[in-house]
């Protein structure tokens, strides 16, 4: 399996395996190489884009729970959302924001 690392000056590093990199850089609008980076001037934008698909997936579960008085699938186990495998990178990218600098990453 191979890891994607992200990195910038205005935060520590940042180790994701490279699927779940690759859904975070579709959202994004990002290219899914080996190397690149997020500009300064790019990081309102991805930082927008994180929160609008976090909120999106956050709104669909909430549609899809049952309703009070409807049964549920009980023990059913609870995947890892997005919201969790995204706040690392977004807490890097406000932080870069802030201090004006890239985030870059490679493998």
């Amino acid at each position: 399996m191979a890891l994607v690392v992200f990195r910038s000056k205005a935060a520590g590093e940042i180790f994701y395996l490279a699927e779940n990199a690759r859904r975070l850089f579709d959202i994004i609008g990002k290219d899914p190489a080996p190397r690149g980076v997020i500009t300064a001037a790019q990081l309102p934008d991805a930082i927008a884009r994180l929160i609008a698909a976090v909120e999106e997936e956050k709104a669909l579960q909430k549609a899809a729970q049952p309703q009070e008085g409807e049964e549920g699938t009980g023990g059913a186990q609870r995947a890892v959302t997005l919201g969790q495998r995204a706040y690392p990178l977004l807490e890097m990218l406000r932080a870069a924001q802030k201090r004006n600098v890239d985030v870059t990453w490679g493998v």
